[in-house]
């Protein structure tokens, strides 16, 4: 168990080390315009629904392990693809194939660790992981946004190059994981395809449940819409360089590792429907009133919404971890994260069209009205239910 959270720490901050994070867009703008790129979008995202649930159960059967080191092996060839590609139908390709890979690696590593920690029984010790993986995430993110932004000032293919000789070191790192023996199962095809829908069954089992995953799946994708469409190209609406947007993300990353130390207090503290309101209160505050703000007050905004997804994810993370069976915990992870970004996938296009005709923080307003309006139907009718309910072990 030492052994799989010391490396689950170090892997944490090598996967979010991504060097291309605050200048991606800068990339692609230099071969494509803002449909191509939204059309590219919608690609990778239809693929990565495709694949959260097959790769899921892949790693429920065949063990979260060896979905990690096929995820970083795979994604290190195609970071090295990427710098150099400079045809519109080989983004496609490097797009899907980076949608398997980030397939590959979600919910793996959670689920690992959760069934490391409860094959000796201290599963009560998930929040503070989950906190300290979190942190080190955050970590990897701020010294790449930063670093990230001056490799590609020096020469833009950089980041990609640097990138794909990280991620092949964190496969060969991935290797020395221990697969915990716990609810394990022999693969039987005959069953593989009613397997898949063991996470949406998981994450709509009762009423308690299916209220917590309608609210994180809208949170999340709103969380998810604003990391892959606006939070770039909006700082690049606010007159920013690549340097300029790195410090800016910077930022936002290194207060996010700091505020996820303090996740298991602030939830003794406030509990979790308190940390989701405060959540979606930022989230929804960053995209209405960014039009009408400068480019002061609008990066606060922006470095506010990026701090706040970590109290989401640590929420979110420990929600579910905390409901669901350990046999299918890598399904249902991987199923949640499949619905929260389907909005994007199903609307990419349309929304980097609408940037062409108007701008991010447009698209911002109109996308934080319609998430009011989906946000508050779903409390009238938990209401109408009785109350937004929670389980006993959630709140403790």
């Amino acid at each position: 168990m030492k052994k799989n959270i010391k490396i689950a720490y170090f892997l944490s901050f090598l996967s979010e080390l991504y060097f291309p994070i605050s200048v991606w867009l800068f990339y692609y703008l230099r071969f494509l315009d803002f449909k191509q790129i939204g059309v590219l979008t919608a690609v990778k995202l239809i693929s990565s629904n495709l694949f959260e649930v097959p790769t899921g159960v892949f790693a429920d059967v065949f063990g979260r392990k060896k979905a990690i080191v096929i995820s970083f092996f795979l994604y290190g060839l195609v970071m090295l693809g990427f710098a150099n590609v400079s045809v519109f139908w080989m983004f496609i390709v490097l797009d899907v194939l980076k949608a398997l890979s980030n397939a590959f690696f979600s919910g793996s590593l959670e689920a690992l660790i959760y069934d490391s920690l409860k094959n000796e029984g201290k599963e009560s010790q998930y929040d503070k992981v989950v906190a300290n993986m979190e942190s080190m995430a955050w970590v990897g993110l701020f010294i790449s946004a930063i670093g990230g932004g001056y490799l590609y000032y020096y020469w833009f293919r950089s980041p990609y190059i640097v990138q794909g000789g990280l991620y092949l070191v964190a496969a060969v790192i991935a290797l020395r994981l221990v697969e915990p023996k716990i609810d394990s199962q022999k693969f039987k095809l005959s069953e593989a395809i009613k397997f898949n829908l063991v996470g949406f069954k998981e994450l709509f089992a009762n009423s308690k449940v299916s209220q917590l995953s309608t609210i994180f799946i809208t949170l999340g994708a709103g969380y998810f819409i604003a990391s892959e469409m606006l939070g770039i190209s909006q700082a690049k609406e606010y007159g920013m360089d690549s340097r300029g947007v790195g410090f800016l993300f910077g930022t936002g990353y290194i207060v996010s590792a700091i505020a996820s130390q303090f996740y298991p207090r602030l939830k003794r503290w406030l509990g979790v429907e308190r940390l989701l309101l405060i959540a979606a209160g930022i989230l929804l505050g960053s995209f209405l009133l960014a039009k009408w703000v400068g480019v002061v007050v609008g990066s606060l905004l922006i470095i506010g919404r990026i701090s706040s997804s970590t109290t989401f994810r640590n929420t979110r993370s420990s929600v579910i971890n905390g409901l669901v069976n350990s046999k299918s915990r890598a399904t249902t992870i991987s199923t949640l994260v499949l619905l929260s970004q389907l909005p994007m996938a199903l609307m990419a296009y349309f929304m980097g069209d609408y940037i062409d005709k108007n701008s991010p923080n447009s698209l911002a307003w109109v996308l934080g009205l319609v998430m009011i309006g989906l946000l508050v139907g779903q409390l009238i009718v938990f209401r109408r239910k009785g109350g937004l309910q929670y389980p006993p072990c959630i709140i403790g």
